[in-house]
């Protein structure tokens, strides 16, 4: 008989202690959309070399993996932990902005010494654990309390918005939203903030739509809205405050509208472009509204089976822009077709299900399950946002597909996000056995 070395029986004893509580759905979802996407990156666009680097990129998101999935939560949430990190944040984005690299109109990244990262996406998970650090011991009870949390995401978001990158912008807000609702804000509460952006948006595709909205809007508020919230005031002082709030709240977004010219101009010409153009892309068919009509062509033609890898006309024909980033999953739907790209969905689906499910069981924890909540926010964004895109249901903004767009600090992000989502779940193992066993 020979015995192992030393050395062997270390890692196999490292990795069966790590792959105990291993939540092999979540990890495995993951691993299944890089496989995926270094695939098309391998076939598709061999001589660029971006395969090469995201494969490194990928290694040490996994060892990044290893890392945060064994480090406790309550590290990230803690209160002084989390505004070390806020603040160096803060001057990571500020340093790009003097510093940084330029690439496509866009001042986005930072080099420090041989390592070139992209603090925007950095930025996102940052703002999540400053969020869930607030939300848990911070609960929401009232409107107001909605307005305090939203002072944590401005400074980071006016920051990313100036580089400029309104897709990171957009999804800080949906971040936002999510964590709002599971803190405590309702659903009015949520449609009260983004009314102001669905007003500047409607006012520019269609004046009736935005009229209708604002209509809309104030009888909903009017019939619905936090009636509970008033019963510590006298009945005539909860008349006139909830009346005086909501024409406040119809008056903002009529302004918006009306000075939608001049706030539109703080937008980049393509910007607004993108912003309209989903609602017609014919209207400019060679111009903005090319992106949407190609990822249409490509993703129709790829079929059940797809046209192989490397092998898609639209794809290798360069009519798809950004191919490896934003558009990804329209060299997906082309060349490995609607079985593949369904799977992909598929994949997204299982993530966004057990970070709400981990959410629910981490509920004696409210700083960790608004953290759960806040990944999964992050997840689910993107992924609507960007398959959306490619399929001319929502507006071009430039945000990376999770797992699969190329890019390494998206890449590491995202996979640290899940090994946050792993580490929930080894903090609260009794609840998440008690979860499972309530549901079979």
């Amino acid at each position: 008989m020979f015995s192992r070395p030393a050395s062997r029986n270390l890692l196999i004893d490292i990795l069966e202690e790590f792959s105990q509580g291993l939540d092999i759905w979540l990890a495995g979802s993951a691993i299944f959309l890089i496989a995926i996407g270094l695939s098309i990156l391998r076939w598709s666009q061999p001589t660029l070399g971006f395969f090469d680097r995201q494969t490194q990129f990928a290694l040490a998101g996994l060892l990044l993996f290893l890392l945060f999935s064994r480090t406790p939560y309550t590290f990230l949430t803690n209160k002084i932990s989390v505004w070390i990190l806020y603040l160096i944040n803060l001057a990571l984005l500020v340093a790009v902005m003097i510093k940084g690299h330029s690439a496509q109109g866009a001042q986005r990244w930072l080099a420090l010494g041989p390592i070139t990262l992209q603090p925007s996406e950095i930025a996102k998970l940052v703002v999540i654990f400053t969020l869930a650090a607030w939300f848990g011991s911070r609960p929401i009870k009232s409107f107001w309390d909605i307005f305090k949390a939203a002072a944590i995401i401005l400074p980071p978001a006016i920051l990313v918005f100036k580089q400029p990158d309104l897709g990171t912008s957009l999804t800080f807000g949906a971040i936002f939203l999510g964590m709002s609702f599971w803190a405590g804000a309702s659903l009015l509460d949520l449609l009260i903030l983004a009314s102001p952006v669905i007003s500047l948006i409607l006012n520019a595709v269609n004046h009736m739509w935005w009229l209708a909205f604002i209509g809309i809007l104030g009888l909903l508020l009017l019939a619905f809205w936090r009636r509970r919230d008033w019963n510590k005031y006298s009945r005539g002082q909860l008349k006139y405050i909830r009346l005086f709030l909501i024409l406040a709240v119809v008056l903002l977004n009529f302004g918006a509208g009306i000075a939608r010219p001049h706030l539109w101009g703080l937008l980049k010409e393509y910007q607004q472009k993108r912003l309209t153009s989903f609602v017609n892309p014919y209207i400019d068919p060679r111009g903005s509204g090319y992106h949407i009509l190609q990822s249409l062509i490509a993703i129709g033609g790829g079929g059940i089976n797809g046209s192989g890898l490397g092998k898609g006309n639209q794809s290798q024909g360069a009519f798809i822009p950004e191919k490896h980033t934003d558009f990804i999953y329209a060299v997906i739907g082309e060349e490995l077709g609607f079985r593949i790209a369904a799977l992909v969905i598929v994949a997204y689906t299982i993530i966004c299900l057990r970070g709400i499910s981990t959410a629910q069981q981490c509920s004696k924890s409210p700083a960790g399950s608004i953290l759960a909540i806040g990944l999964t926010c992050l997840f689910l964004f993107h992924v609507f946002l960007n398959i959306g895109m490619t399929m001319g249901i929502m507006p071009v903004a430039g945000v990376p597909l999770p797992f699969l767009s190329y890019g390494g600090t998206a890449l590491i992000v995202d996979l640290i996000a899940i090994a946050i989502l792993q580490s929930l779940q080894y903090g609260h193992p009794k609840q998440l056995k008690e979860g499972l066993q309530m549901r079979s």
